[in-house]
C-alpha cells in the first residue's frame, strides 16, 4: 500500500493523502462520486474545502490544510483553515466537500457548515460526500487494519453517521438531495492490481451498502 502522510494541526488532521491511481477500482469509483458532484452544481464559481492532492474537475478554487497540497494543483488554491474561510460573503455558487469532516473535530463541524453557507450567493449550494460507517464497513475495514492490509488510521475523531451528515447540512440549508452509496466489493477496492478495475460495472449495480452518505444543500434566498 502507498503510504500517508498526516499531522494534527490546531486539532484538526491534515493529510497527504495516498495516490489513489494505485488503486484501480477506487480510483473508477472516485470519477463516479465526481461525476454525481458535477451534476449537482448551482451556477457561479466552485471552491473545494480540503481537496487533498486532486482537486474536484469542476473547483474553480480550492482551499486545503496542507500547504504542500495547495501548491502542486493546476487551478487556484490556498492553505488555509476551512473554519474561517479567506473569501467573501456570497462569492460561490456552490461548496464542495470530499470525504473530509471526519478528519475534523466534532464540536467544529458545524463552524464549517455556517462558513460555507457565509461564502455561498442565496439559492448556492453545499454538497458533500461522506464515509458513514454502516455495519459492513466497520467490520471490514476492522479486519484490514488487523491483517495490515490498510495504512495507518488517521480516523481519531471518528466516523459521521449518516444522520450526522444529514443534521449539519439541515442546520444551515434546505436538504435537497440524500443518498447512500457502497456496494459489498468496496473490499477490492484496497488491490493495487488492473483488473479489480472490471469490477467497477458489478459495484455499480450492488449499491446497497451503507459506505458513504452524499448529501446536496441549498442555502435559502
Amino acid at each position: 500500500m502507498s503510504e500517508a502522510t498526516w499531522d494534527v494541526q490546531d486539532d484538526a488532521i491534515v493529510e497527504q493523502p495516498r495516490e489513489i491511481r494505485r488503486h484501480p477500482l477506487l480510483a473508477r469509483i472516485y470519477r463516479h462520486h465526481d461525476a454525481l458532484i458535477s451534476e449537482n452544481l448551482s451556477p457561479g464559481r466552485t471552491l473545494e474545502l480540503a481537496f487533498g492532492q486532486h482537486m474536484h474537475p469542476a473547483a474553480d478554487v480550492g482551499l486545503e490544510g496542507w500547504p504542500s497540497n495547495a501548491q502542486r494543483v493546476p487551478n487556484p488554491a490556498v492553505a488555509g483553515d476551512a473554519r474561517s474561510l479567506p473569501f467573501e460573503d456570497a462569492s460561490f455558487g456552490t461548496v464542495v466537500g470530499r470525504r473530509f469532516l471526519h478528519h475534523v473535530p466534532p464540536e467544529d463541524r458545524q463552524e464549517i457548515l455556517s462558513e460555507a453557507a457565509r461564502v455561498l450567493e442565496p439559492g448556492g449550494r453545499v454538497v458533500l460526500l461522506e464515509g458513514t460507517p454502516g455495519l459492513y464497513r466497520r467490520l471490514t475495514k476492522g479486519i484490514a487494519f488487523r491483517l495490515g492490509l490498510l495504512e495507518e488510521d488517521t480516523d481519531i475523531y471518528g466516523h459521521l453517521s449518516e444522520a450526522d451528515v444529514y443534521e449539519l447540512v439541515a442546520r444551515a440549508f434546505d436538504v435537497v438531495e440524500k443518498r447512500t452509496l457502497g456496494s459489498p466489493l468496496m473490499v477490492a477496492s484496497i488491490a493495487e492490481s488492473g483488473p479489480s478495475k472490471h469490477l467497477y460495472e458489478a459495484y455499480r449495480r450492488t449499491q446497497f451498502v451503507k459506505w458513504w452518505t452524499f448529501v446536496v444543500g441549498e442555502k435559502p434566498v
